[in-house]
Parts: C-alpha cells; structure tokens; sequence
C-alpha cells in the first residue's frame, strides 16, 4: 500500500463532561469566525455547522483549484433534522409537511456544504457504513490519491442528542459506555512536501464477532504486509471505553504489543461511530512533538461488530 501524508487536521471534540449531560458534548467554537454568512449559518443543524466548519478550517487559505476531493463520512448523519422532520410527520398526521429539514437532514449535507461555500468544483463522496464510515471515507481518498490526483479533504462526523442517547440506553447499545460527538478533518496529499504531519502506511477493516486470536492474527498479517512486526510499534492506539469488551484491547496490549505505549481515546471523545477519526486526529497531534521516527498503529472495534487497523508513521 502506497503512502499518503497529512498535510493539515482539524477537531471538534469533546473536552470533558458538561453538567447536566450522561454524554460527553462536543465543546463548539465561535462559528460567527468561520462561517461568515450569517443567513447560511443560521440554517444549518448544529451538525452541519460543526462539519462544515471543522472542514472550512482545514481547508485553510487553499485555492479551490487546489483541493480536488471532499470525501465525508457518518454513522448516524443529521439527527436533530431527522427526528425534528418526524416529529413534524407525527404532528401533522403526514399532510402539509415543511420538506426542509429531511432536505437538510440528508447525509451528503455536509461535503455538500463546504464546496458551496468554497467554490470546490471536484470529486465530493460521502460513506454511511455504521462502524467503518471513516475508514471507508479514508480508503477512497487513499485511492484517490494514488490515481494521481493532488489534495484531497477527508473527514468523519457524527452527533448525539437525548433522543438518540435515550433510545441507545434502552436497546442496551450503551450499557457502561461513554456516549459521545465530533467532527475531524484531513487534508491529504501524495508528496510529502515539506512539513507532513504524519504518513498513513496502512488500512484494513473487517467485521463480525471476532476472537481475540483471530483479531492477533489479523494484526500480525497486517503488519507483515507492511514490512513490520509487533516489535516495530511504539504506540499502540485503541478504543477501550472500560467495559467488559476492552478484553479484545487488553489481549493486544498484553500479548501482541507489550513493549509499546498504550494509548487510548474513547475517554476523551466518547463512543460513537466515526470515533476512530478522533483516534487518527489525536496521534497526529501528540506525535507532532517526537524526537525520533515512529510507527503508530490504532486498533479499534465499534460495539465488537466493525473492526479497523489504521497504521500511522511519523517520520522525523
């Protein structure tokens, strides 16, 4: 698998609990600063706000000649606009309906969104794949890039509101687990140019009911493929939200990795499903300030059914 590099990243997340929440809330900026048309703005679902401008700050000064992809991705999609455009159905007994918040509440918003705004004229995908959303948007950028193509903006998003959050708890989904909300975004090159933040080495999914050997397997094959062995990971990233299922982590850690540096991230950002994006977001952050080169792989299961290994390199 061909390299490609991260050339820039951007995040809203979570900063700790708020009061009155079970769930951890993403912690939002100014967005009067970022998205400067007020009436645009004051029509877009807190989502769509927090997508739009985690990709508009990414994107940074960049011509939109220049950028010539937006790849987005999402498990759940706009909820607010969703259950509002239902809740609409039910009141009005399914007459006289406003189309605008299930136009709004379409999963593509967003991408959609950002190349308005920025006048991008280029290739514009998103993937809802449940647990593999990012990854799946992840791939197709790699692809992309490796078709000869320049600068391509990759990113995953996905909320939480008490609706969703209520109706999780009912069907067990969140039993002793850390509910959460965010929004990351990539940009993507083939060179590595000057400054690369990070070179993204490797990528492999696979899904259901896993063994922990079956999953050790997995990860050796993967790291053979990319000319590694478990020796050669320094940090070992994963998703443990401290239940019952972080056994398959654990393993890992005890078995596979024992002399790497255990990281994990579904403490800060909290579970949902492009989580893994934060995991990505998080190690190119924290490896900005290393002395040496290093090998990062993130492993990460969403609810023990979509699996992903992401191998990271940070070259110095």
């Amino acid at each position: 698998m061909q390299p490609v590099y991260i050339q820039r990243i951007a995040s809203i997340h979570p900063q700790g609990y708020a009061e009155n929440h079970p769930y951890l809330q993403a912690c939002e900026p100014d967005y009067k600063d970022i998205i400067t048309n007020a009436t645009l703005r004051r029509r877009m679902s807190r989502i769509v706000k927090m997508g739009v401008a985690c990709g508009l700050e990414c994107i940074g000064e960049l011509s939109p000649e220049e950028i010539k992809g937006i790849i987005t991705a999402t498990g759940l999609g706009c909820l607010v606009d969703t259950e509002k455009f239902l809740n609409t159905l039910i009141d009005n007994e399914e007459r006289m309906l406003n189309p605008t918040p299930f136009i709004q509440s379409t999963f593509n918003t967003i991408g959609a969104q950002i190349a308005l705004i920025r006048q991008i004229h280029a290739y514009n995908m998103t993937y809802v794949h449940r647990g593999l959303s990012f990854e799946s948007a992840l791939l197709d950028a790699m692809m992309k890039i490796w078709e000869g193509n320049g600068l391509i903006l990759v990113g995953a998003m996905d909320e939480i509101t008490n609706t969703s959050y209520t109706i999780q708890k009912r069907l067990g989904i969140l039993k002793g687990i850390k509910a959460g909300e965010g929004a990351q975004f990539f940009l993507l090159s083939r060179e590595a140019g000057e400054h690369p933040l990070a070179e993204i080495s490797g990528l492999e999914t696979f899904t259901g009911q896993q063994t922990a050997e079956e999953i050790k397997s997995r990860a050796i094959r993967f790291l053979q493929r990319n000319g590694l062995d478990s020796r050669d990971i320094q940090w070992l990233v994963t998703g443990k939200n401290r239940t019952e299922k972080d056994c398959i982590y654990e393993e890992l850690e005890t078995n596979l990795f024992p002399e790497s540096i255990h990281l994990s991230f579904k403490d800060e950002c909290g579970e949902y499903p492009t989580a893994s994006s934060y995991a990505v977001w998080k190690v190119v952050k924290e490896a900005e300030n290393c002395t040496v080169s290093t090998n990062i792989l993130i492993y990460n299961h969403h609810h023990s059914i979509n699996h992903s290994l992401i191998l990271i390199r940070k070259n110095v």
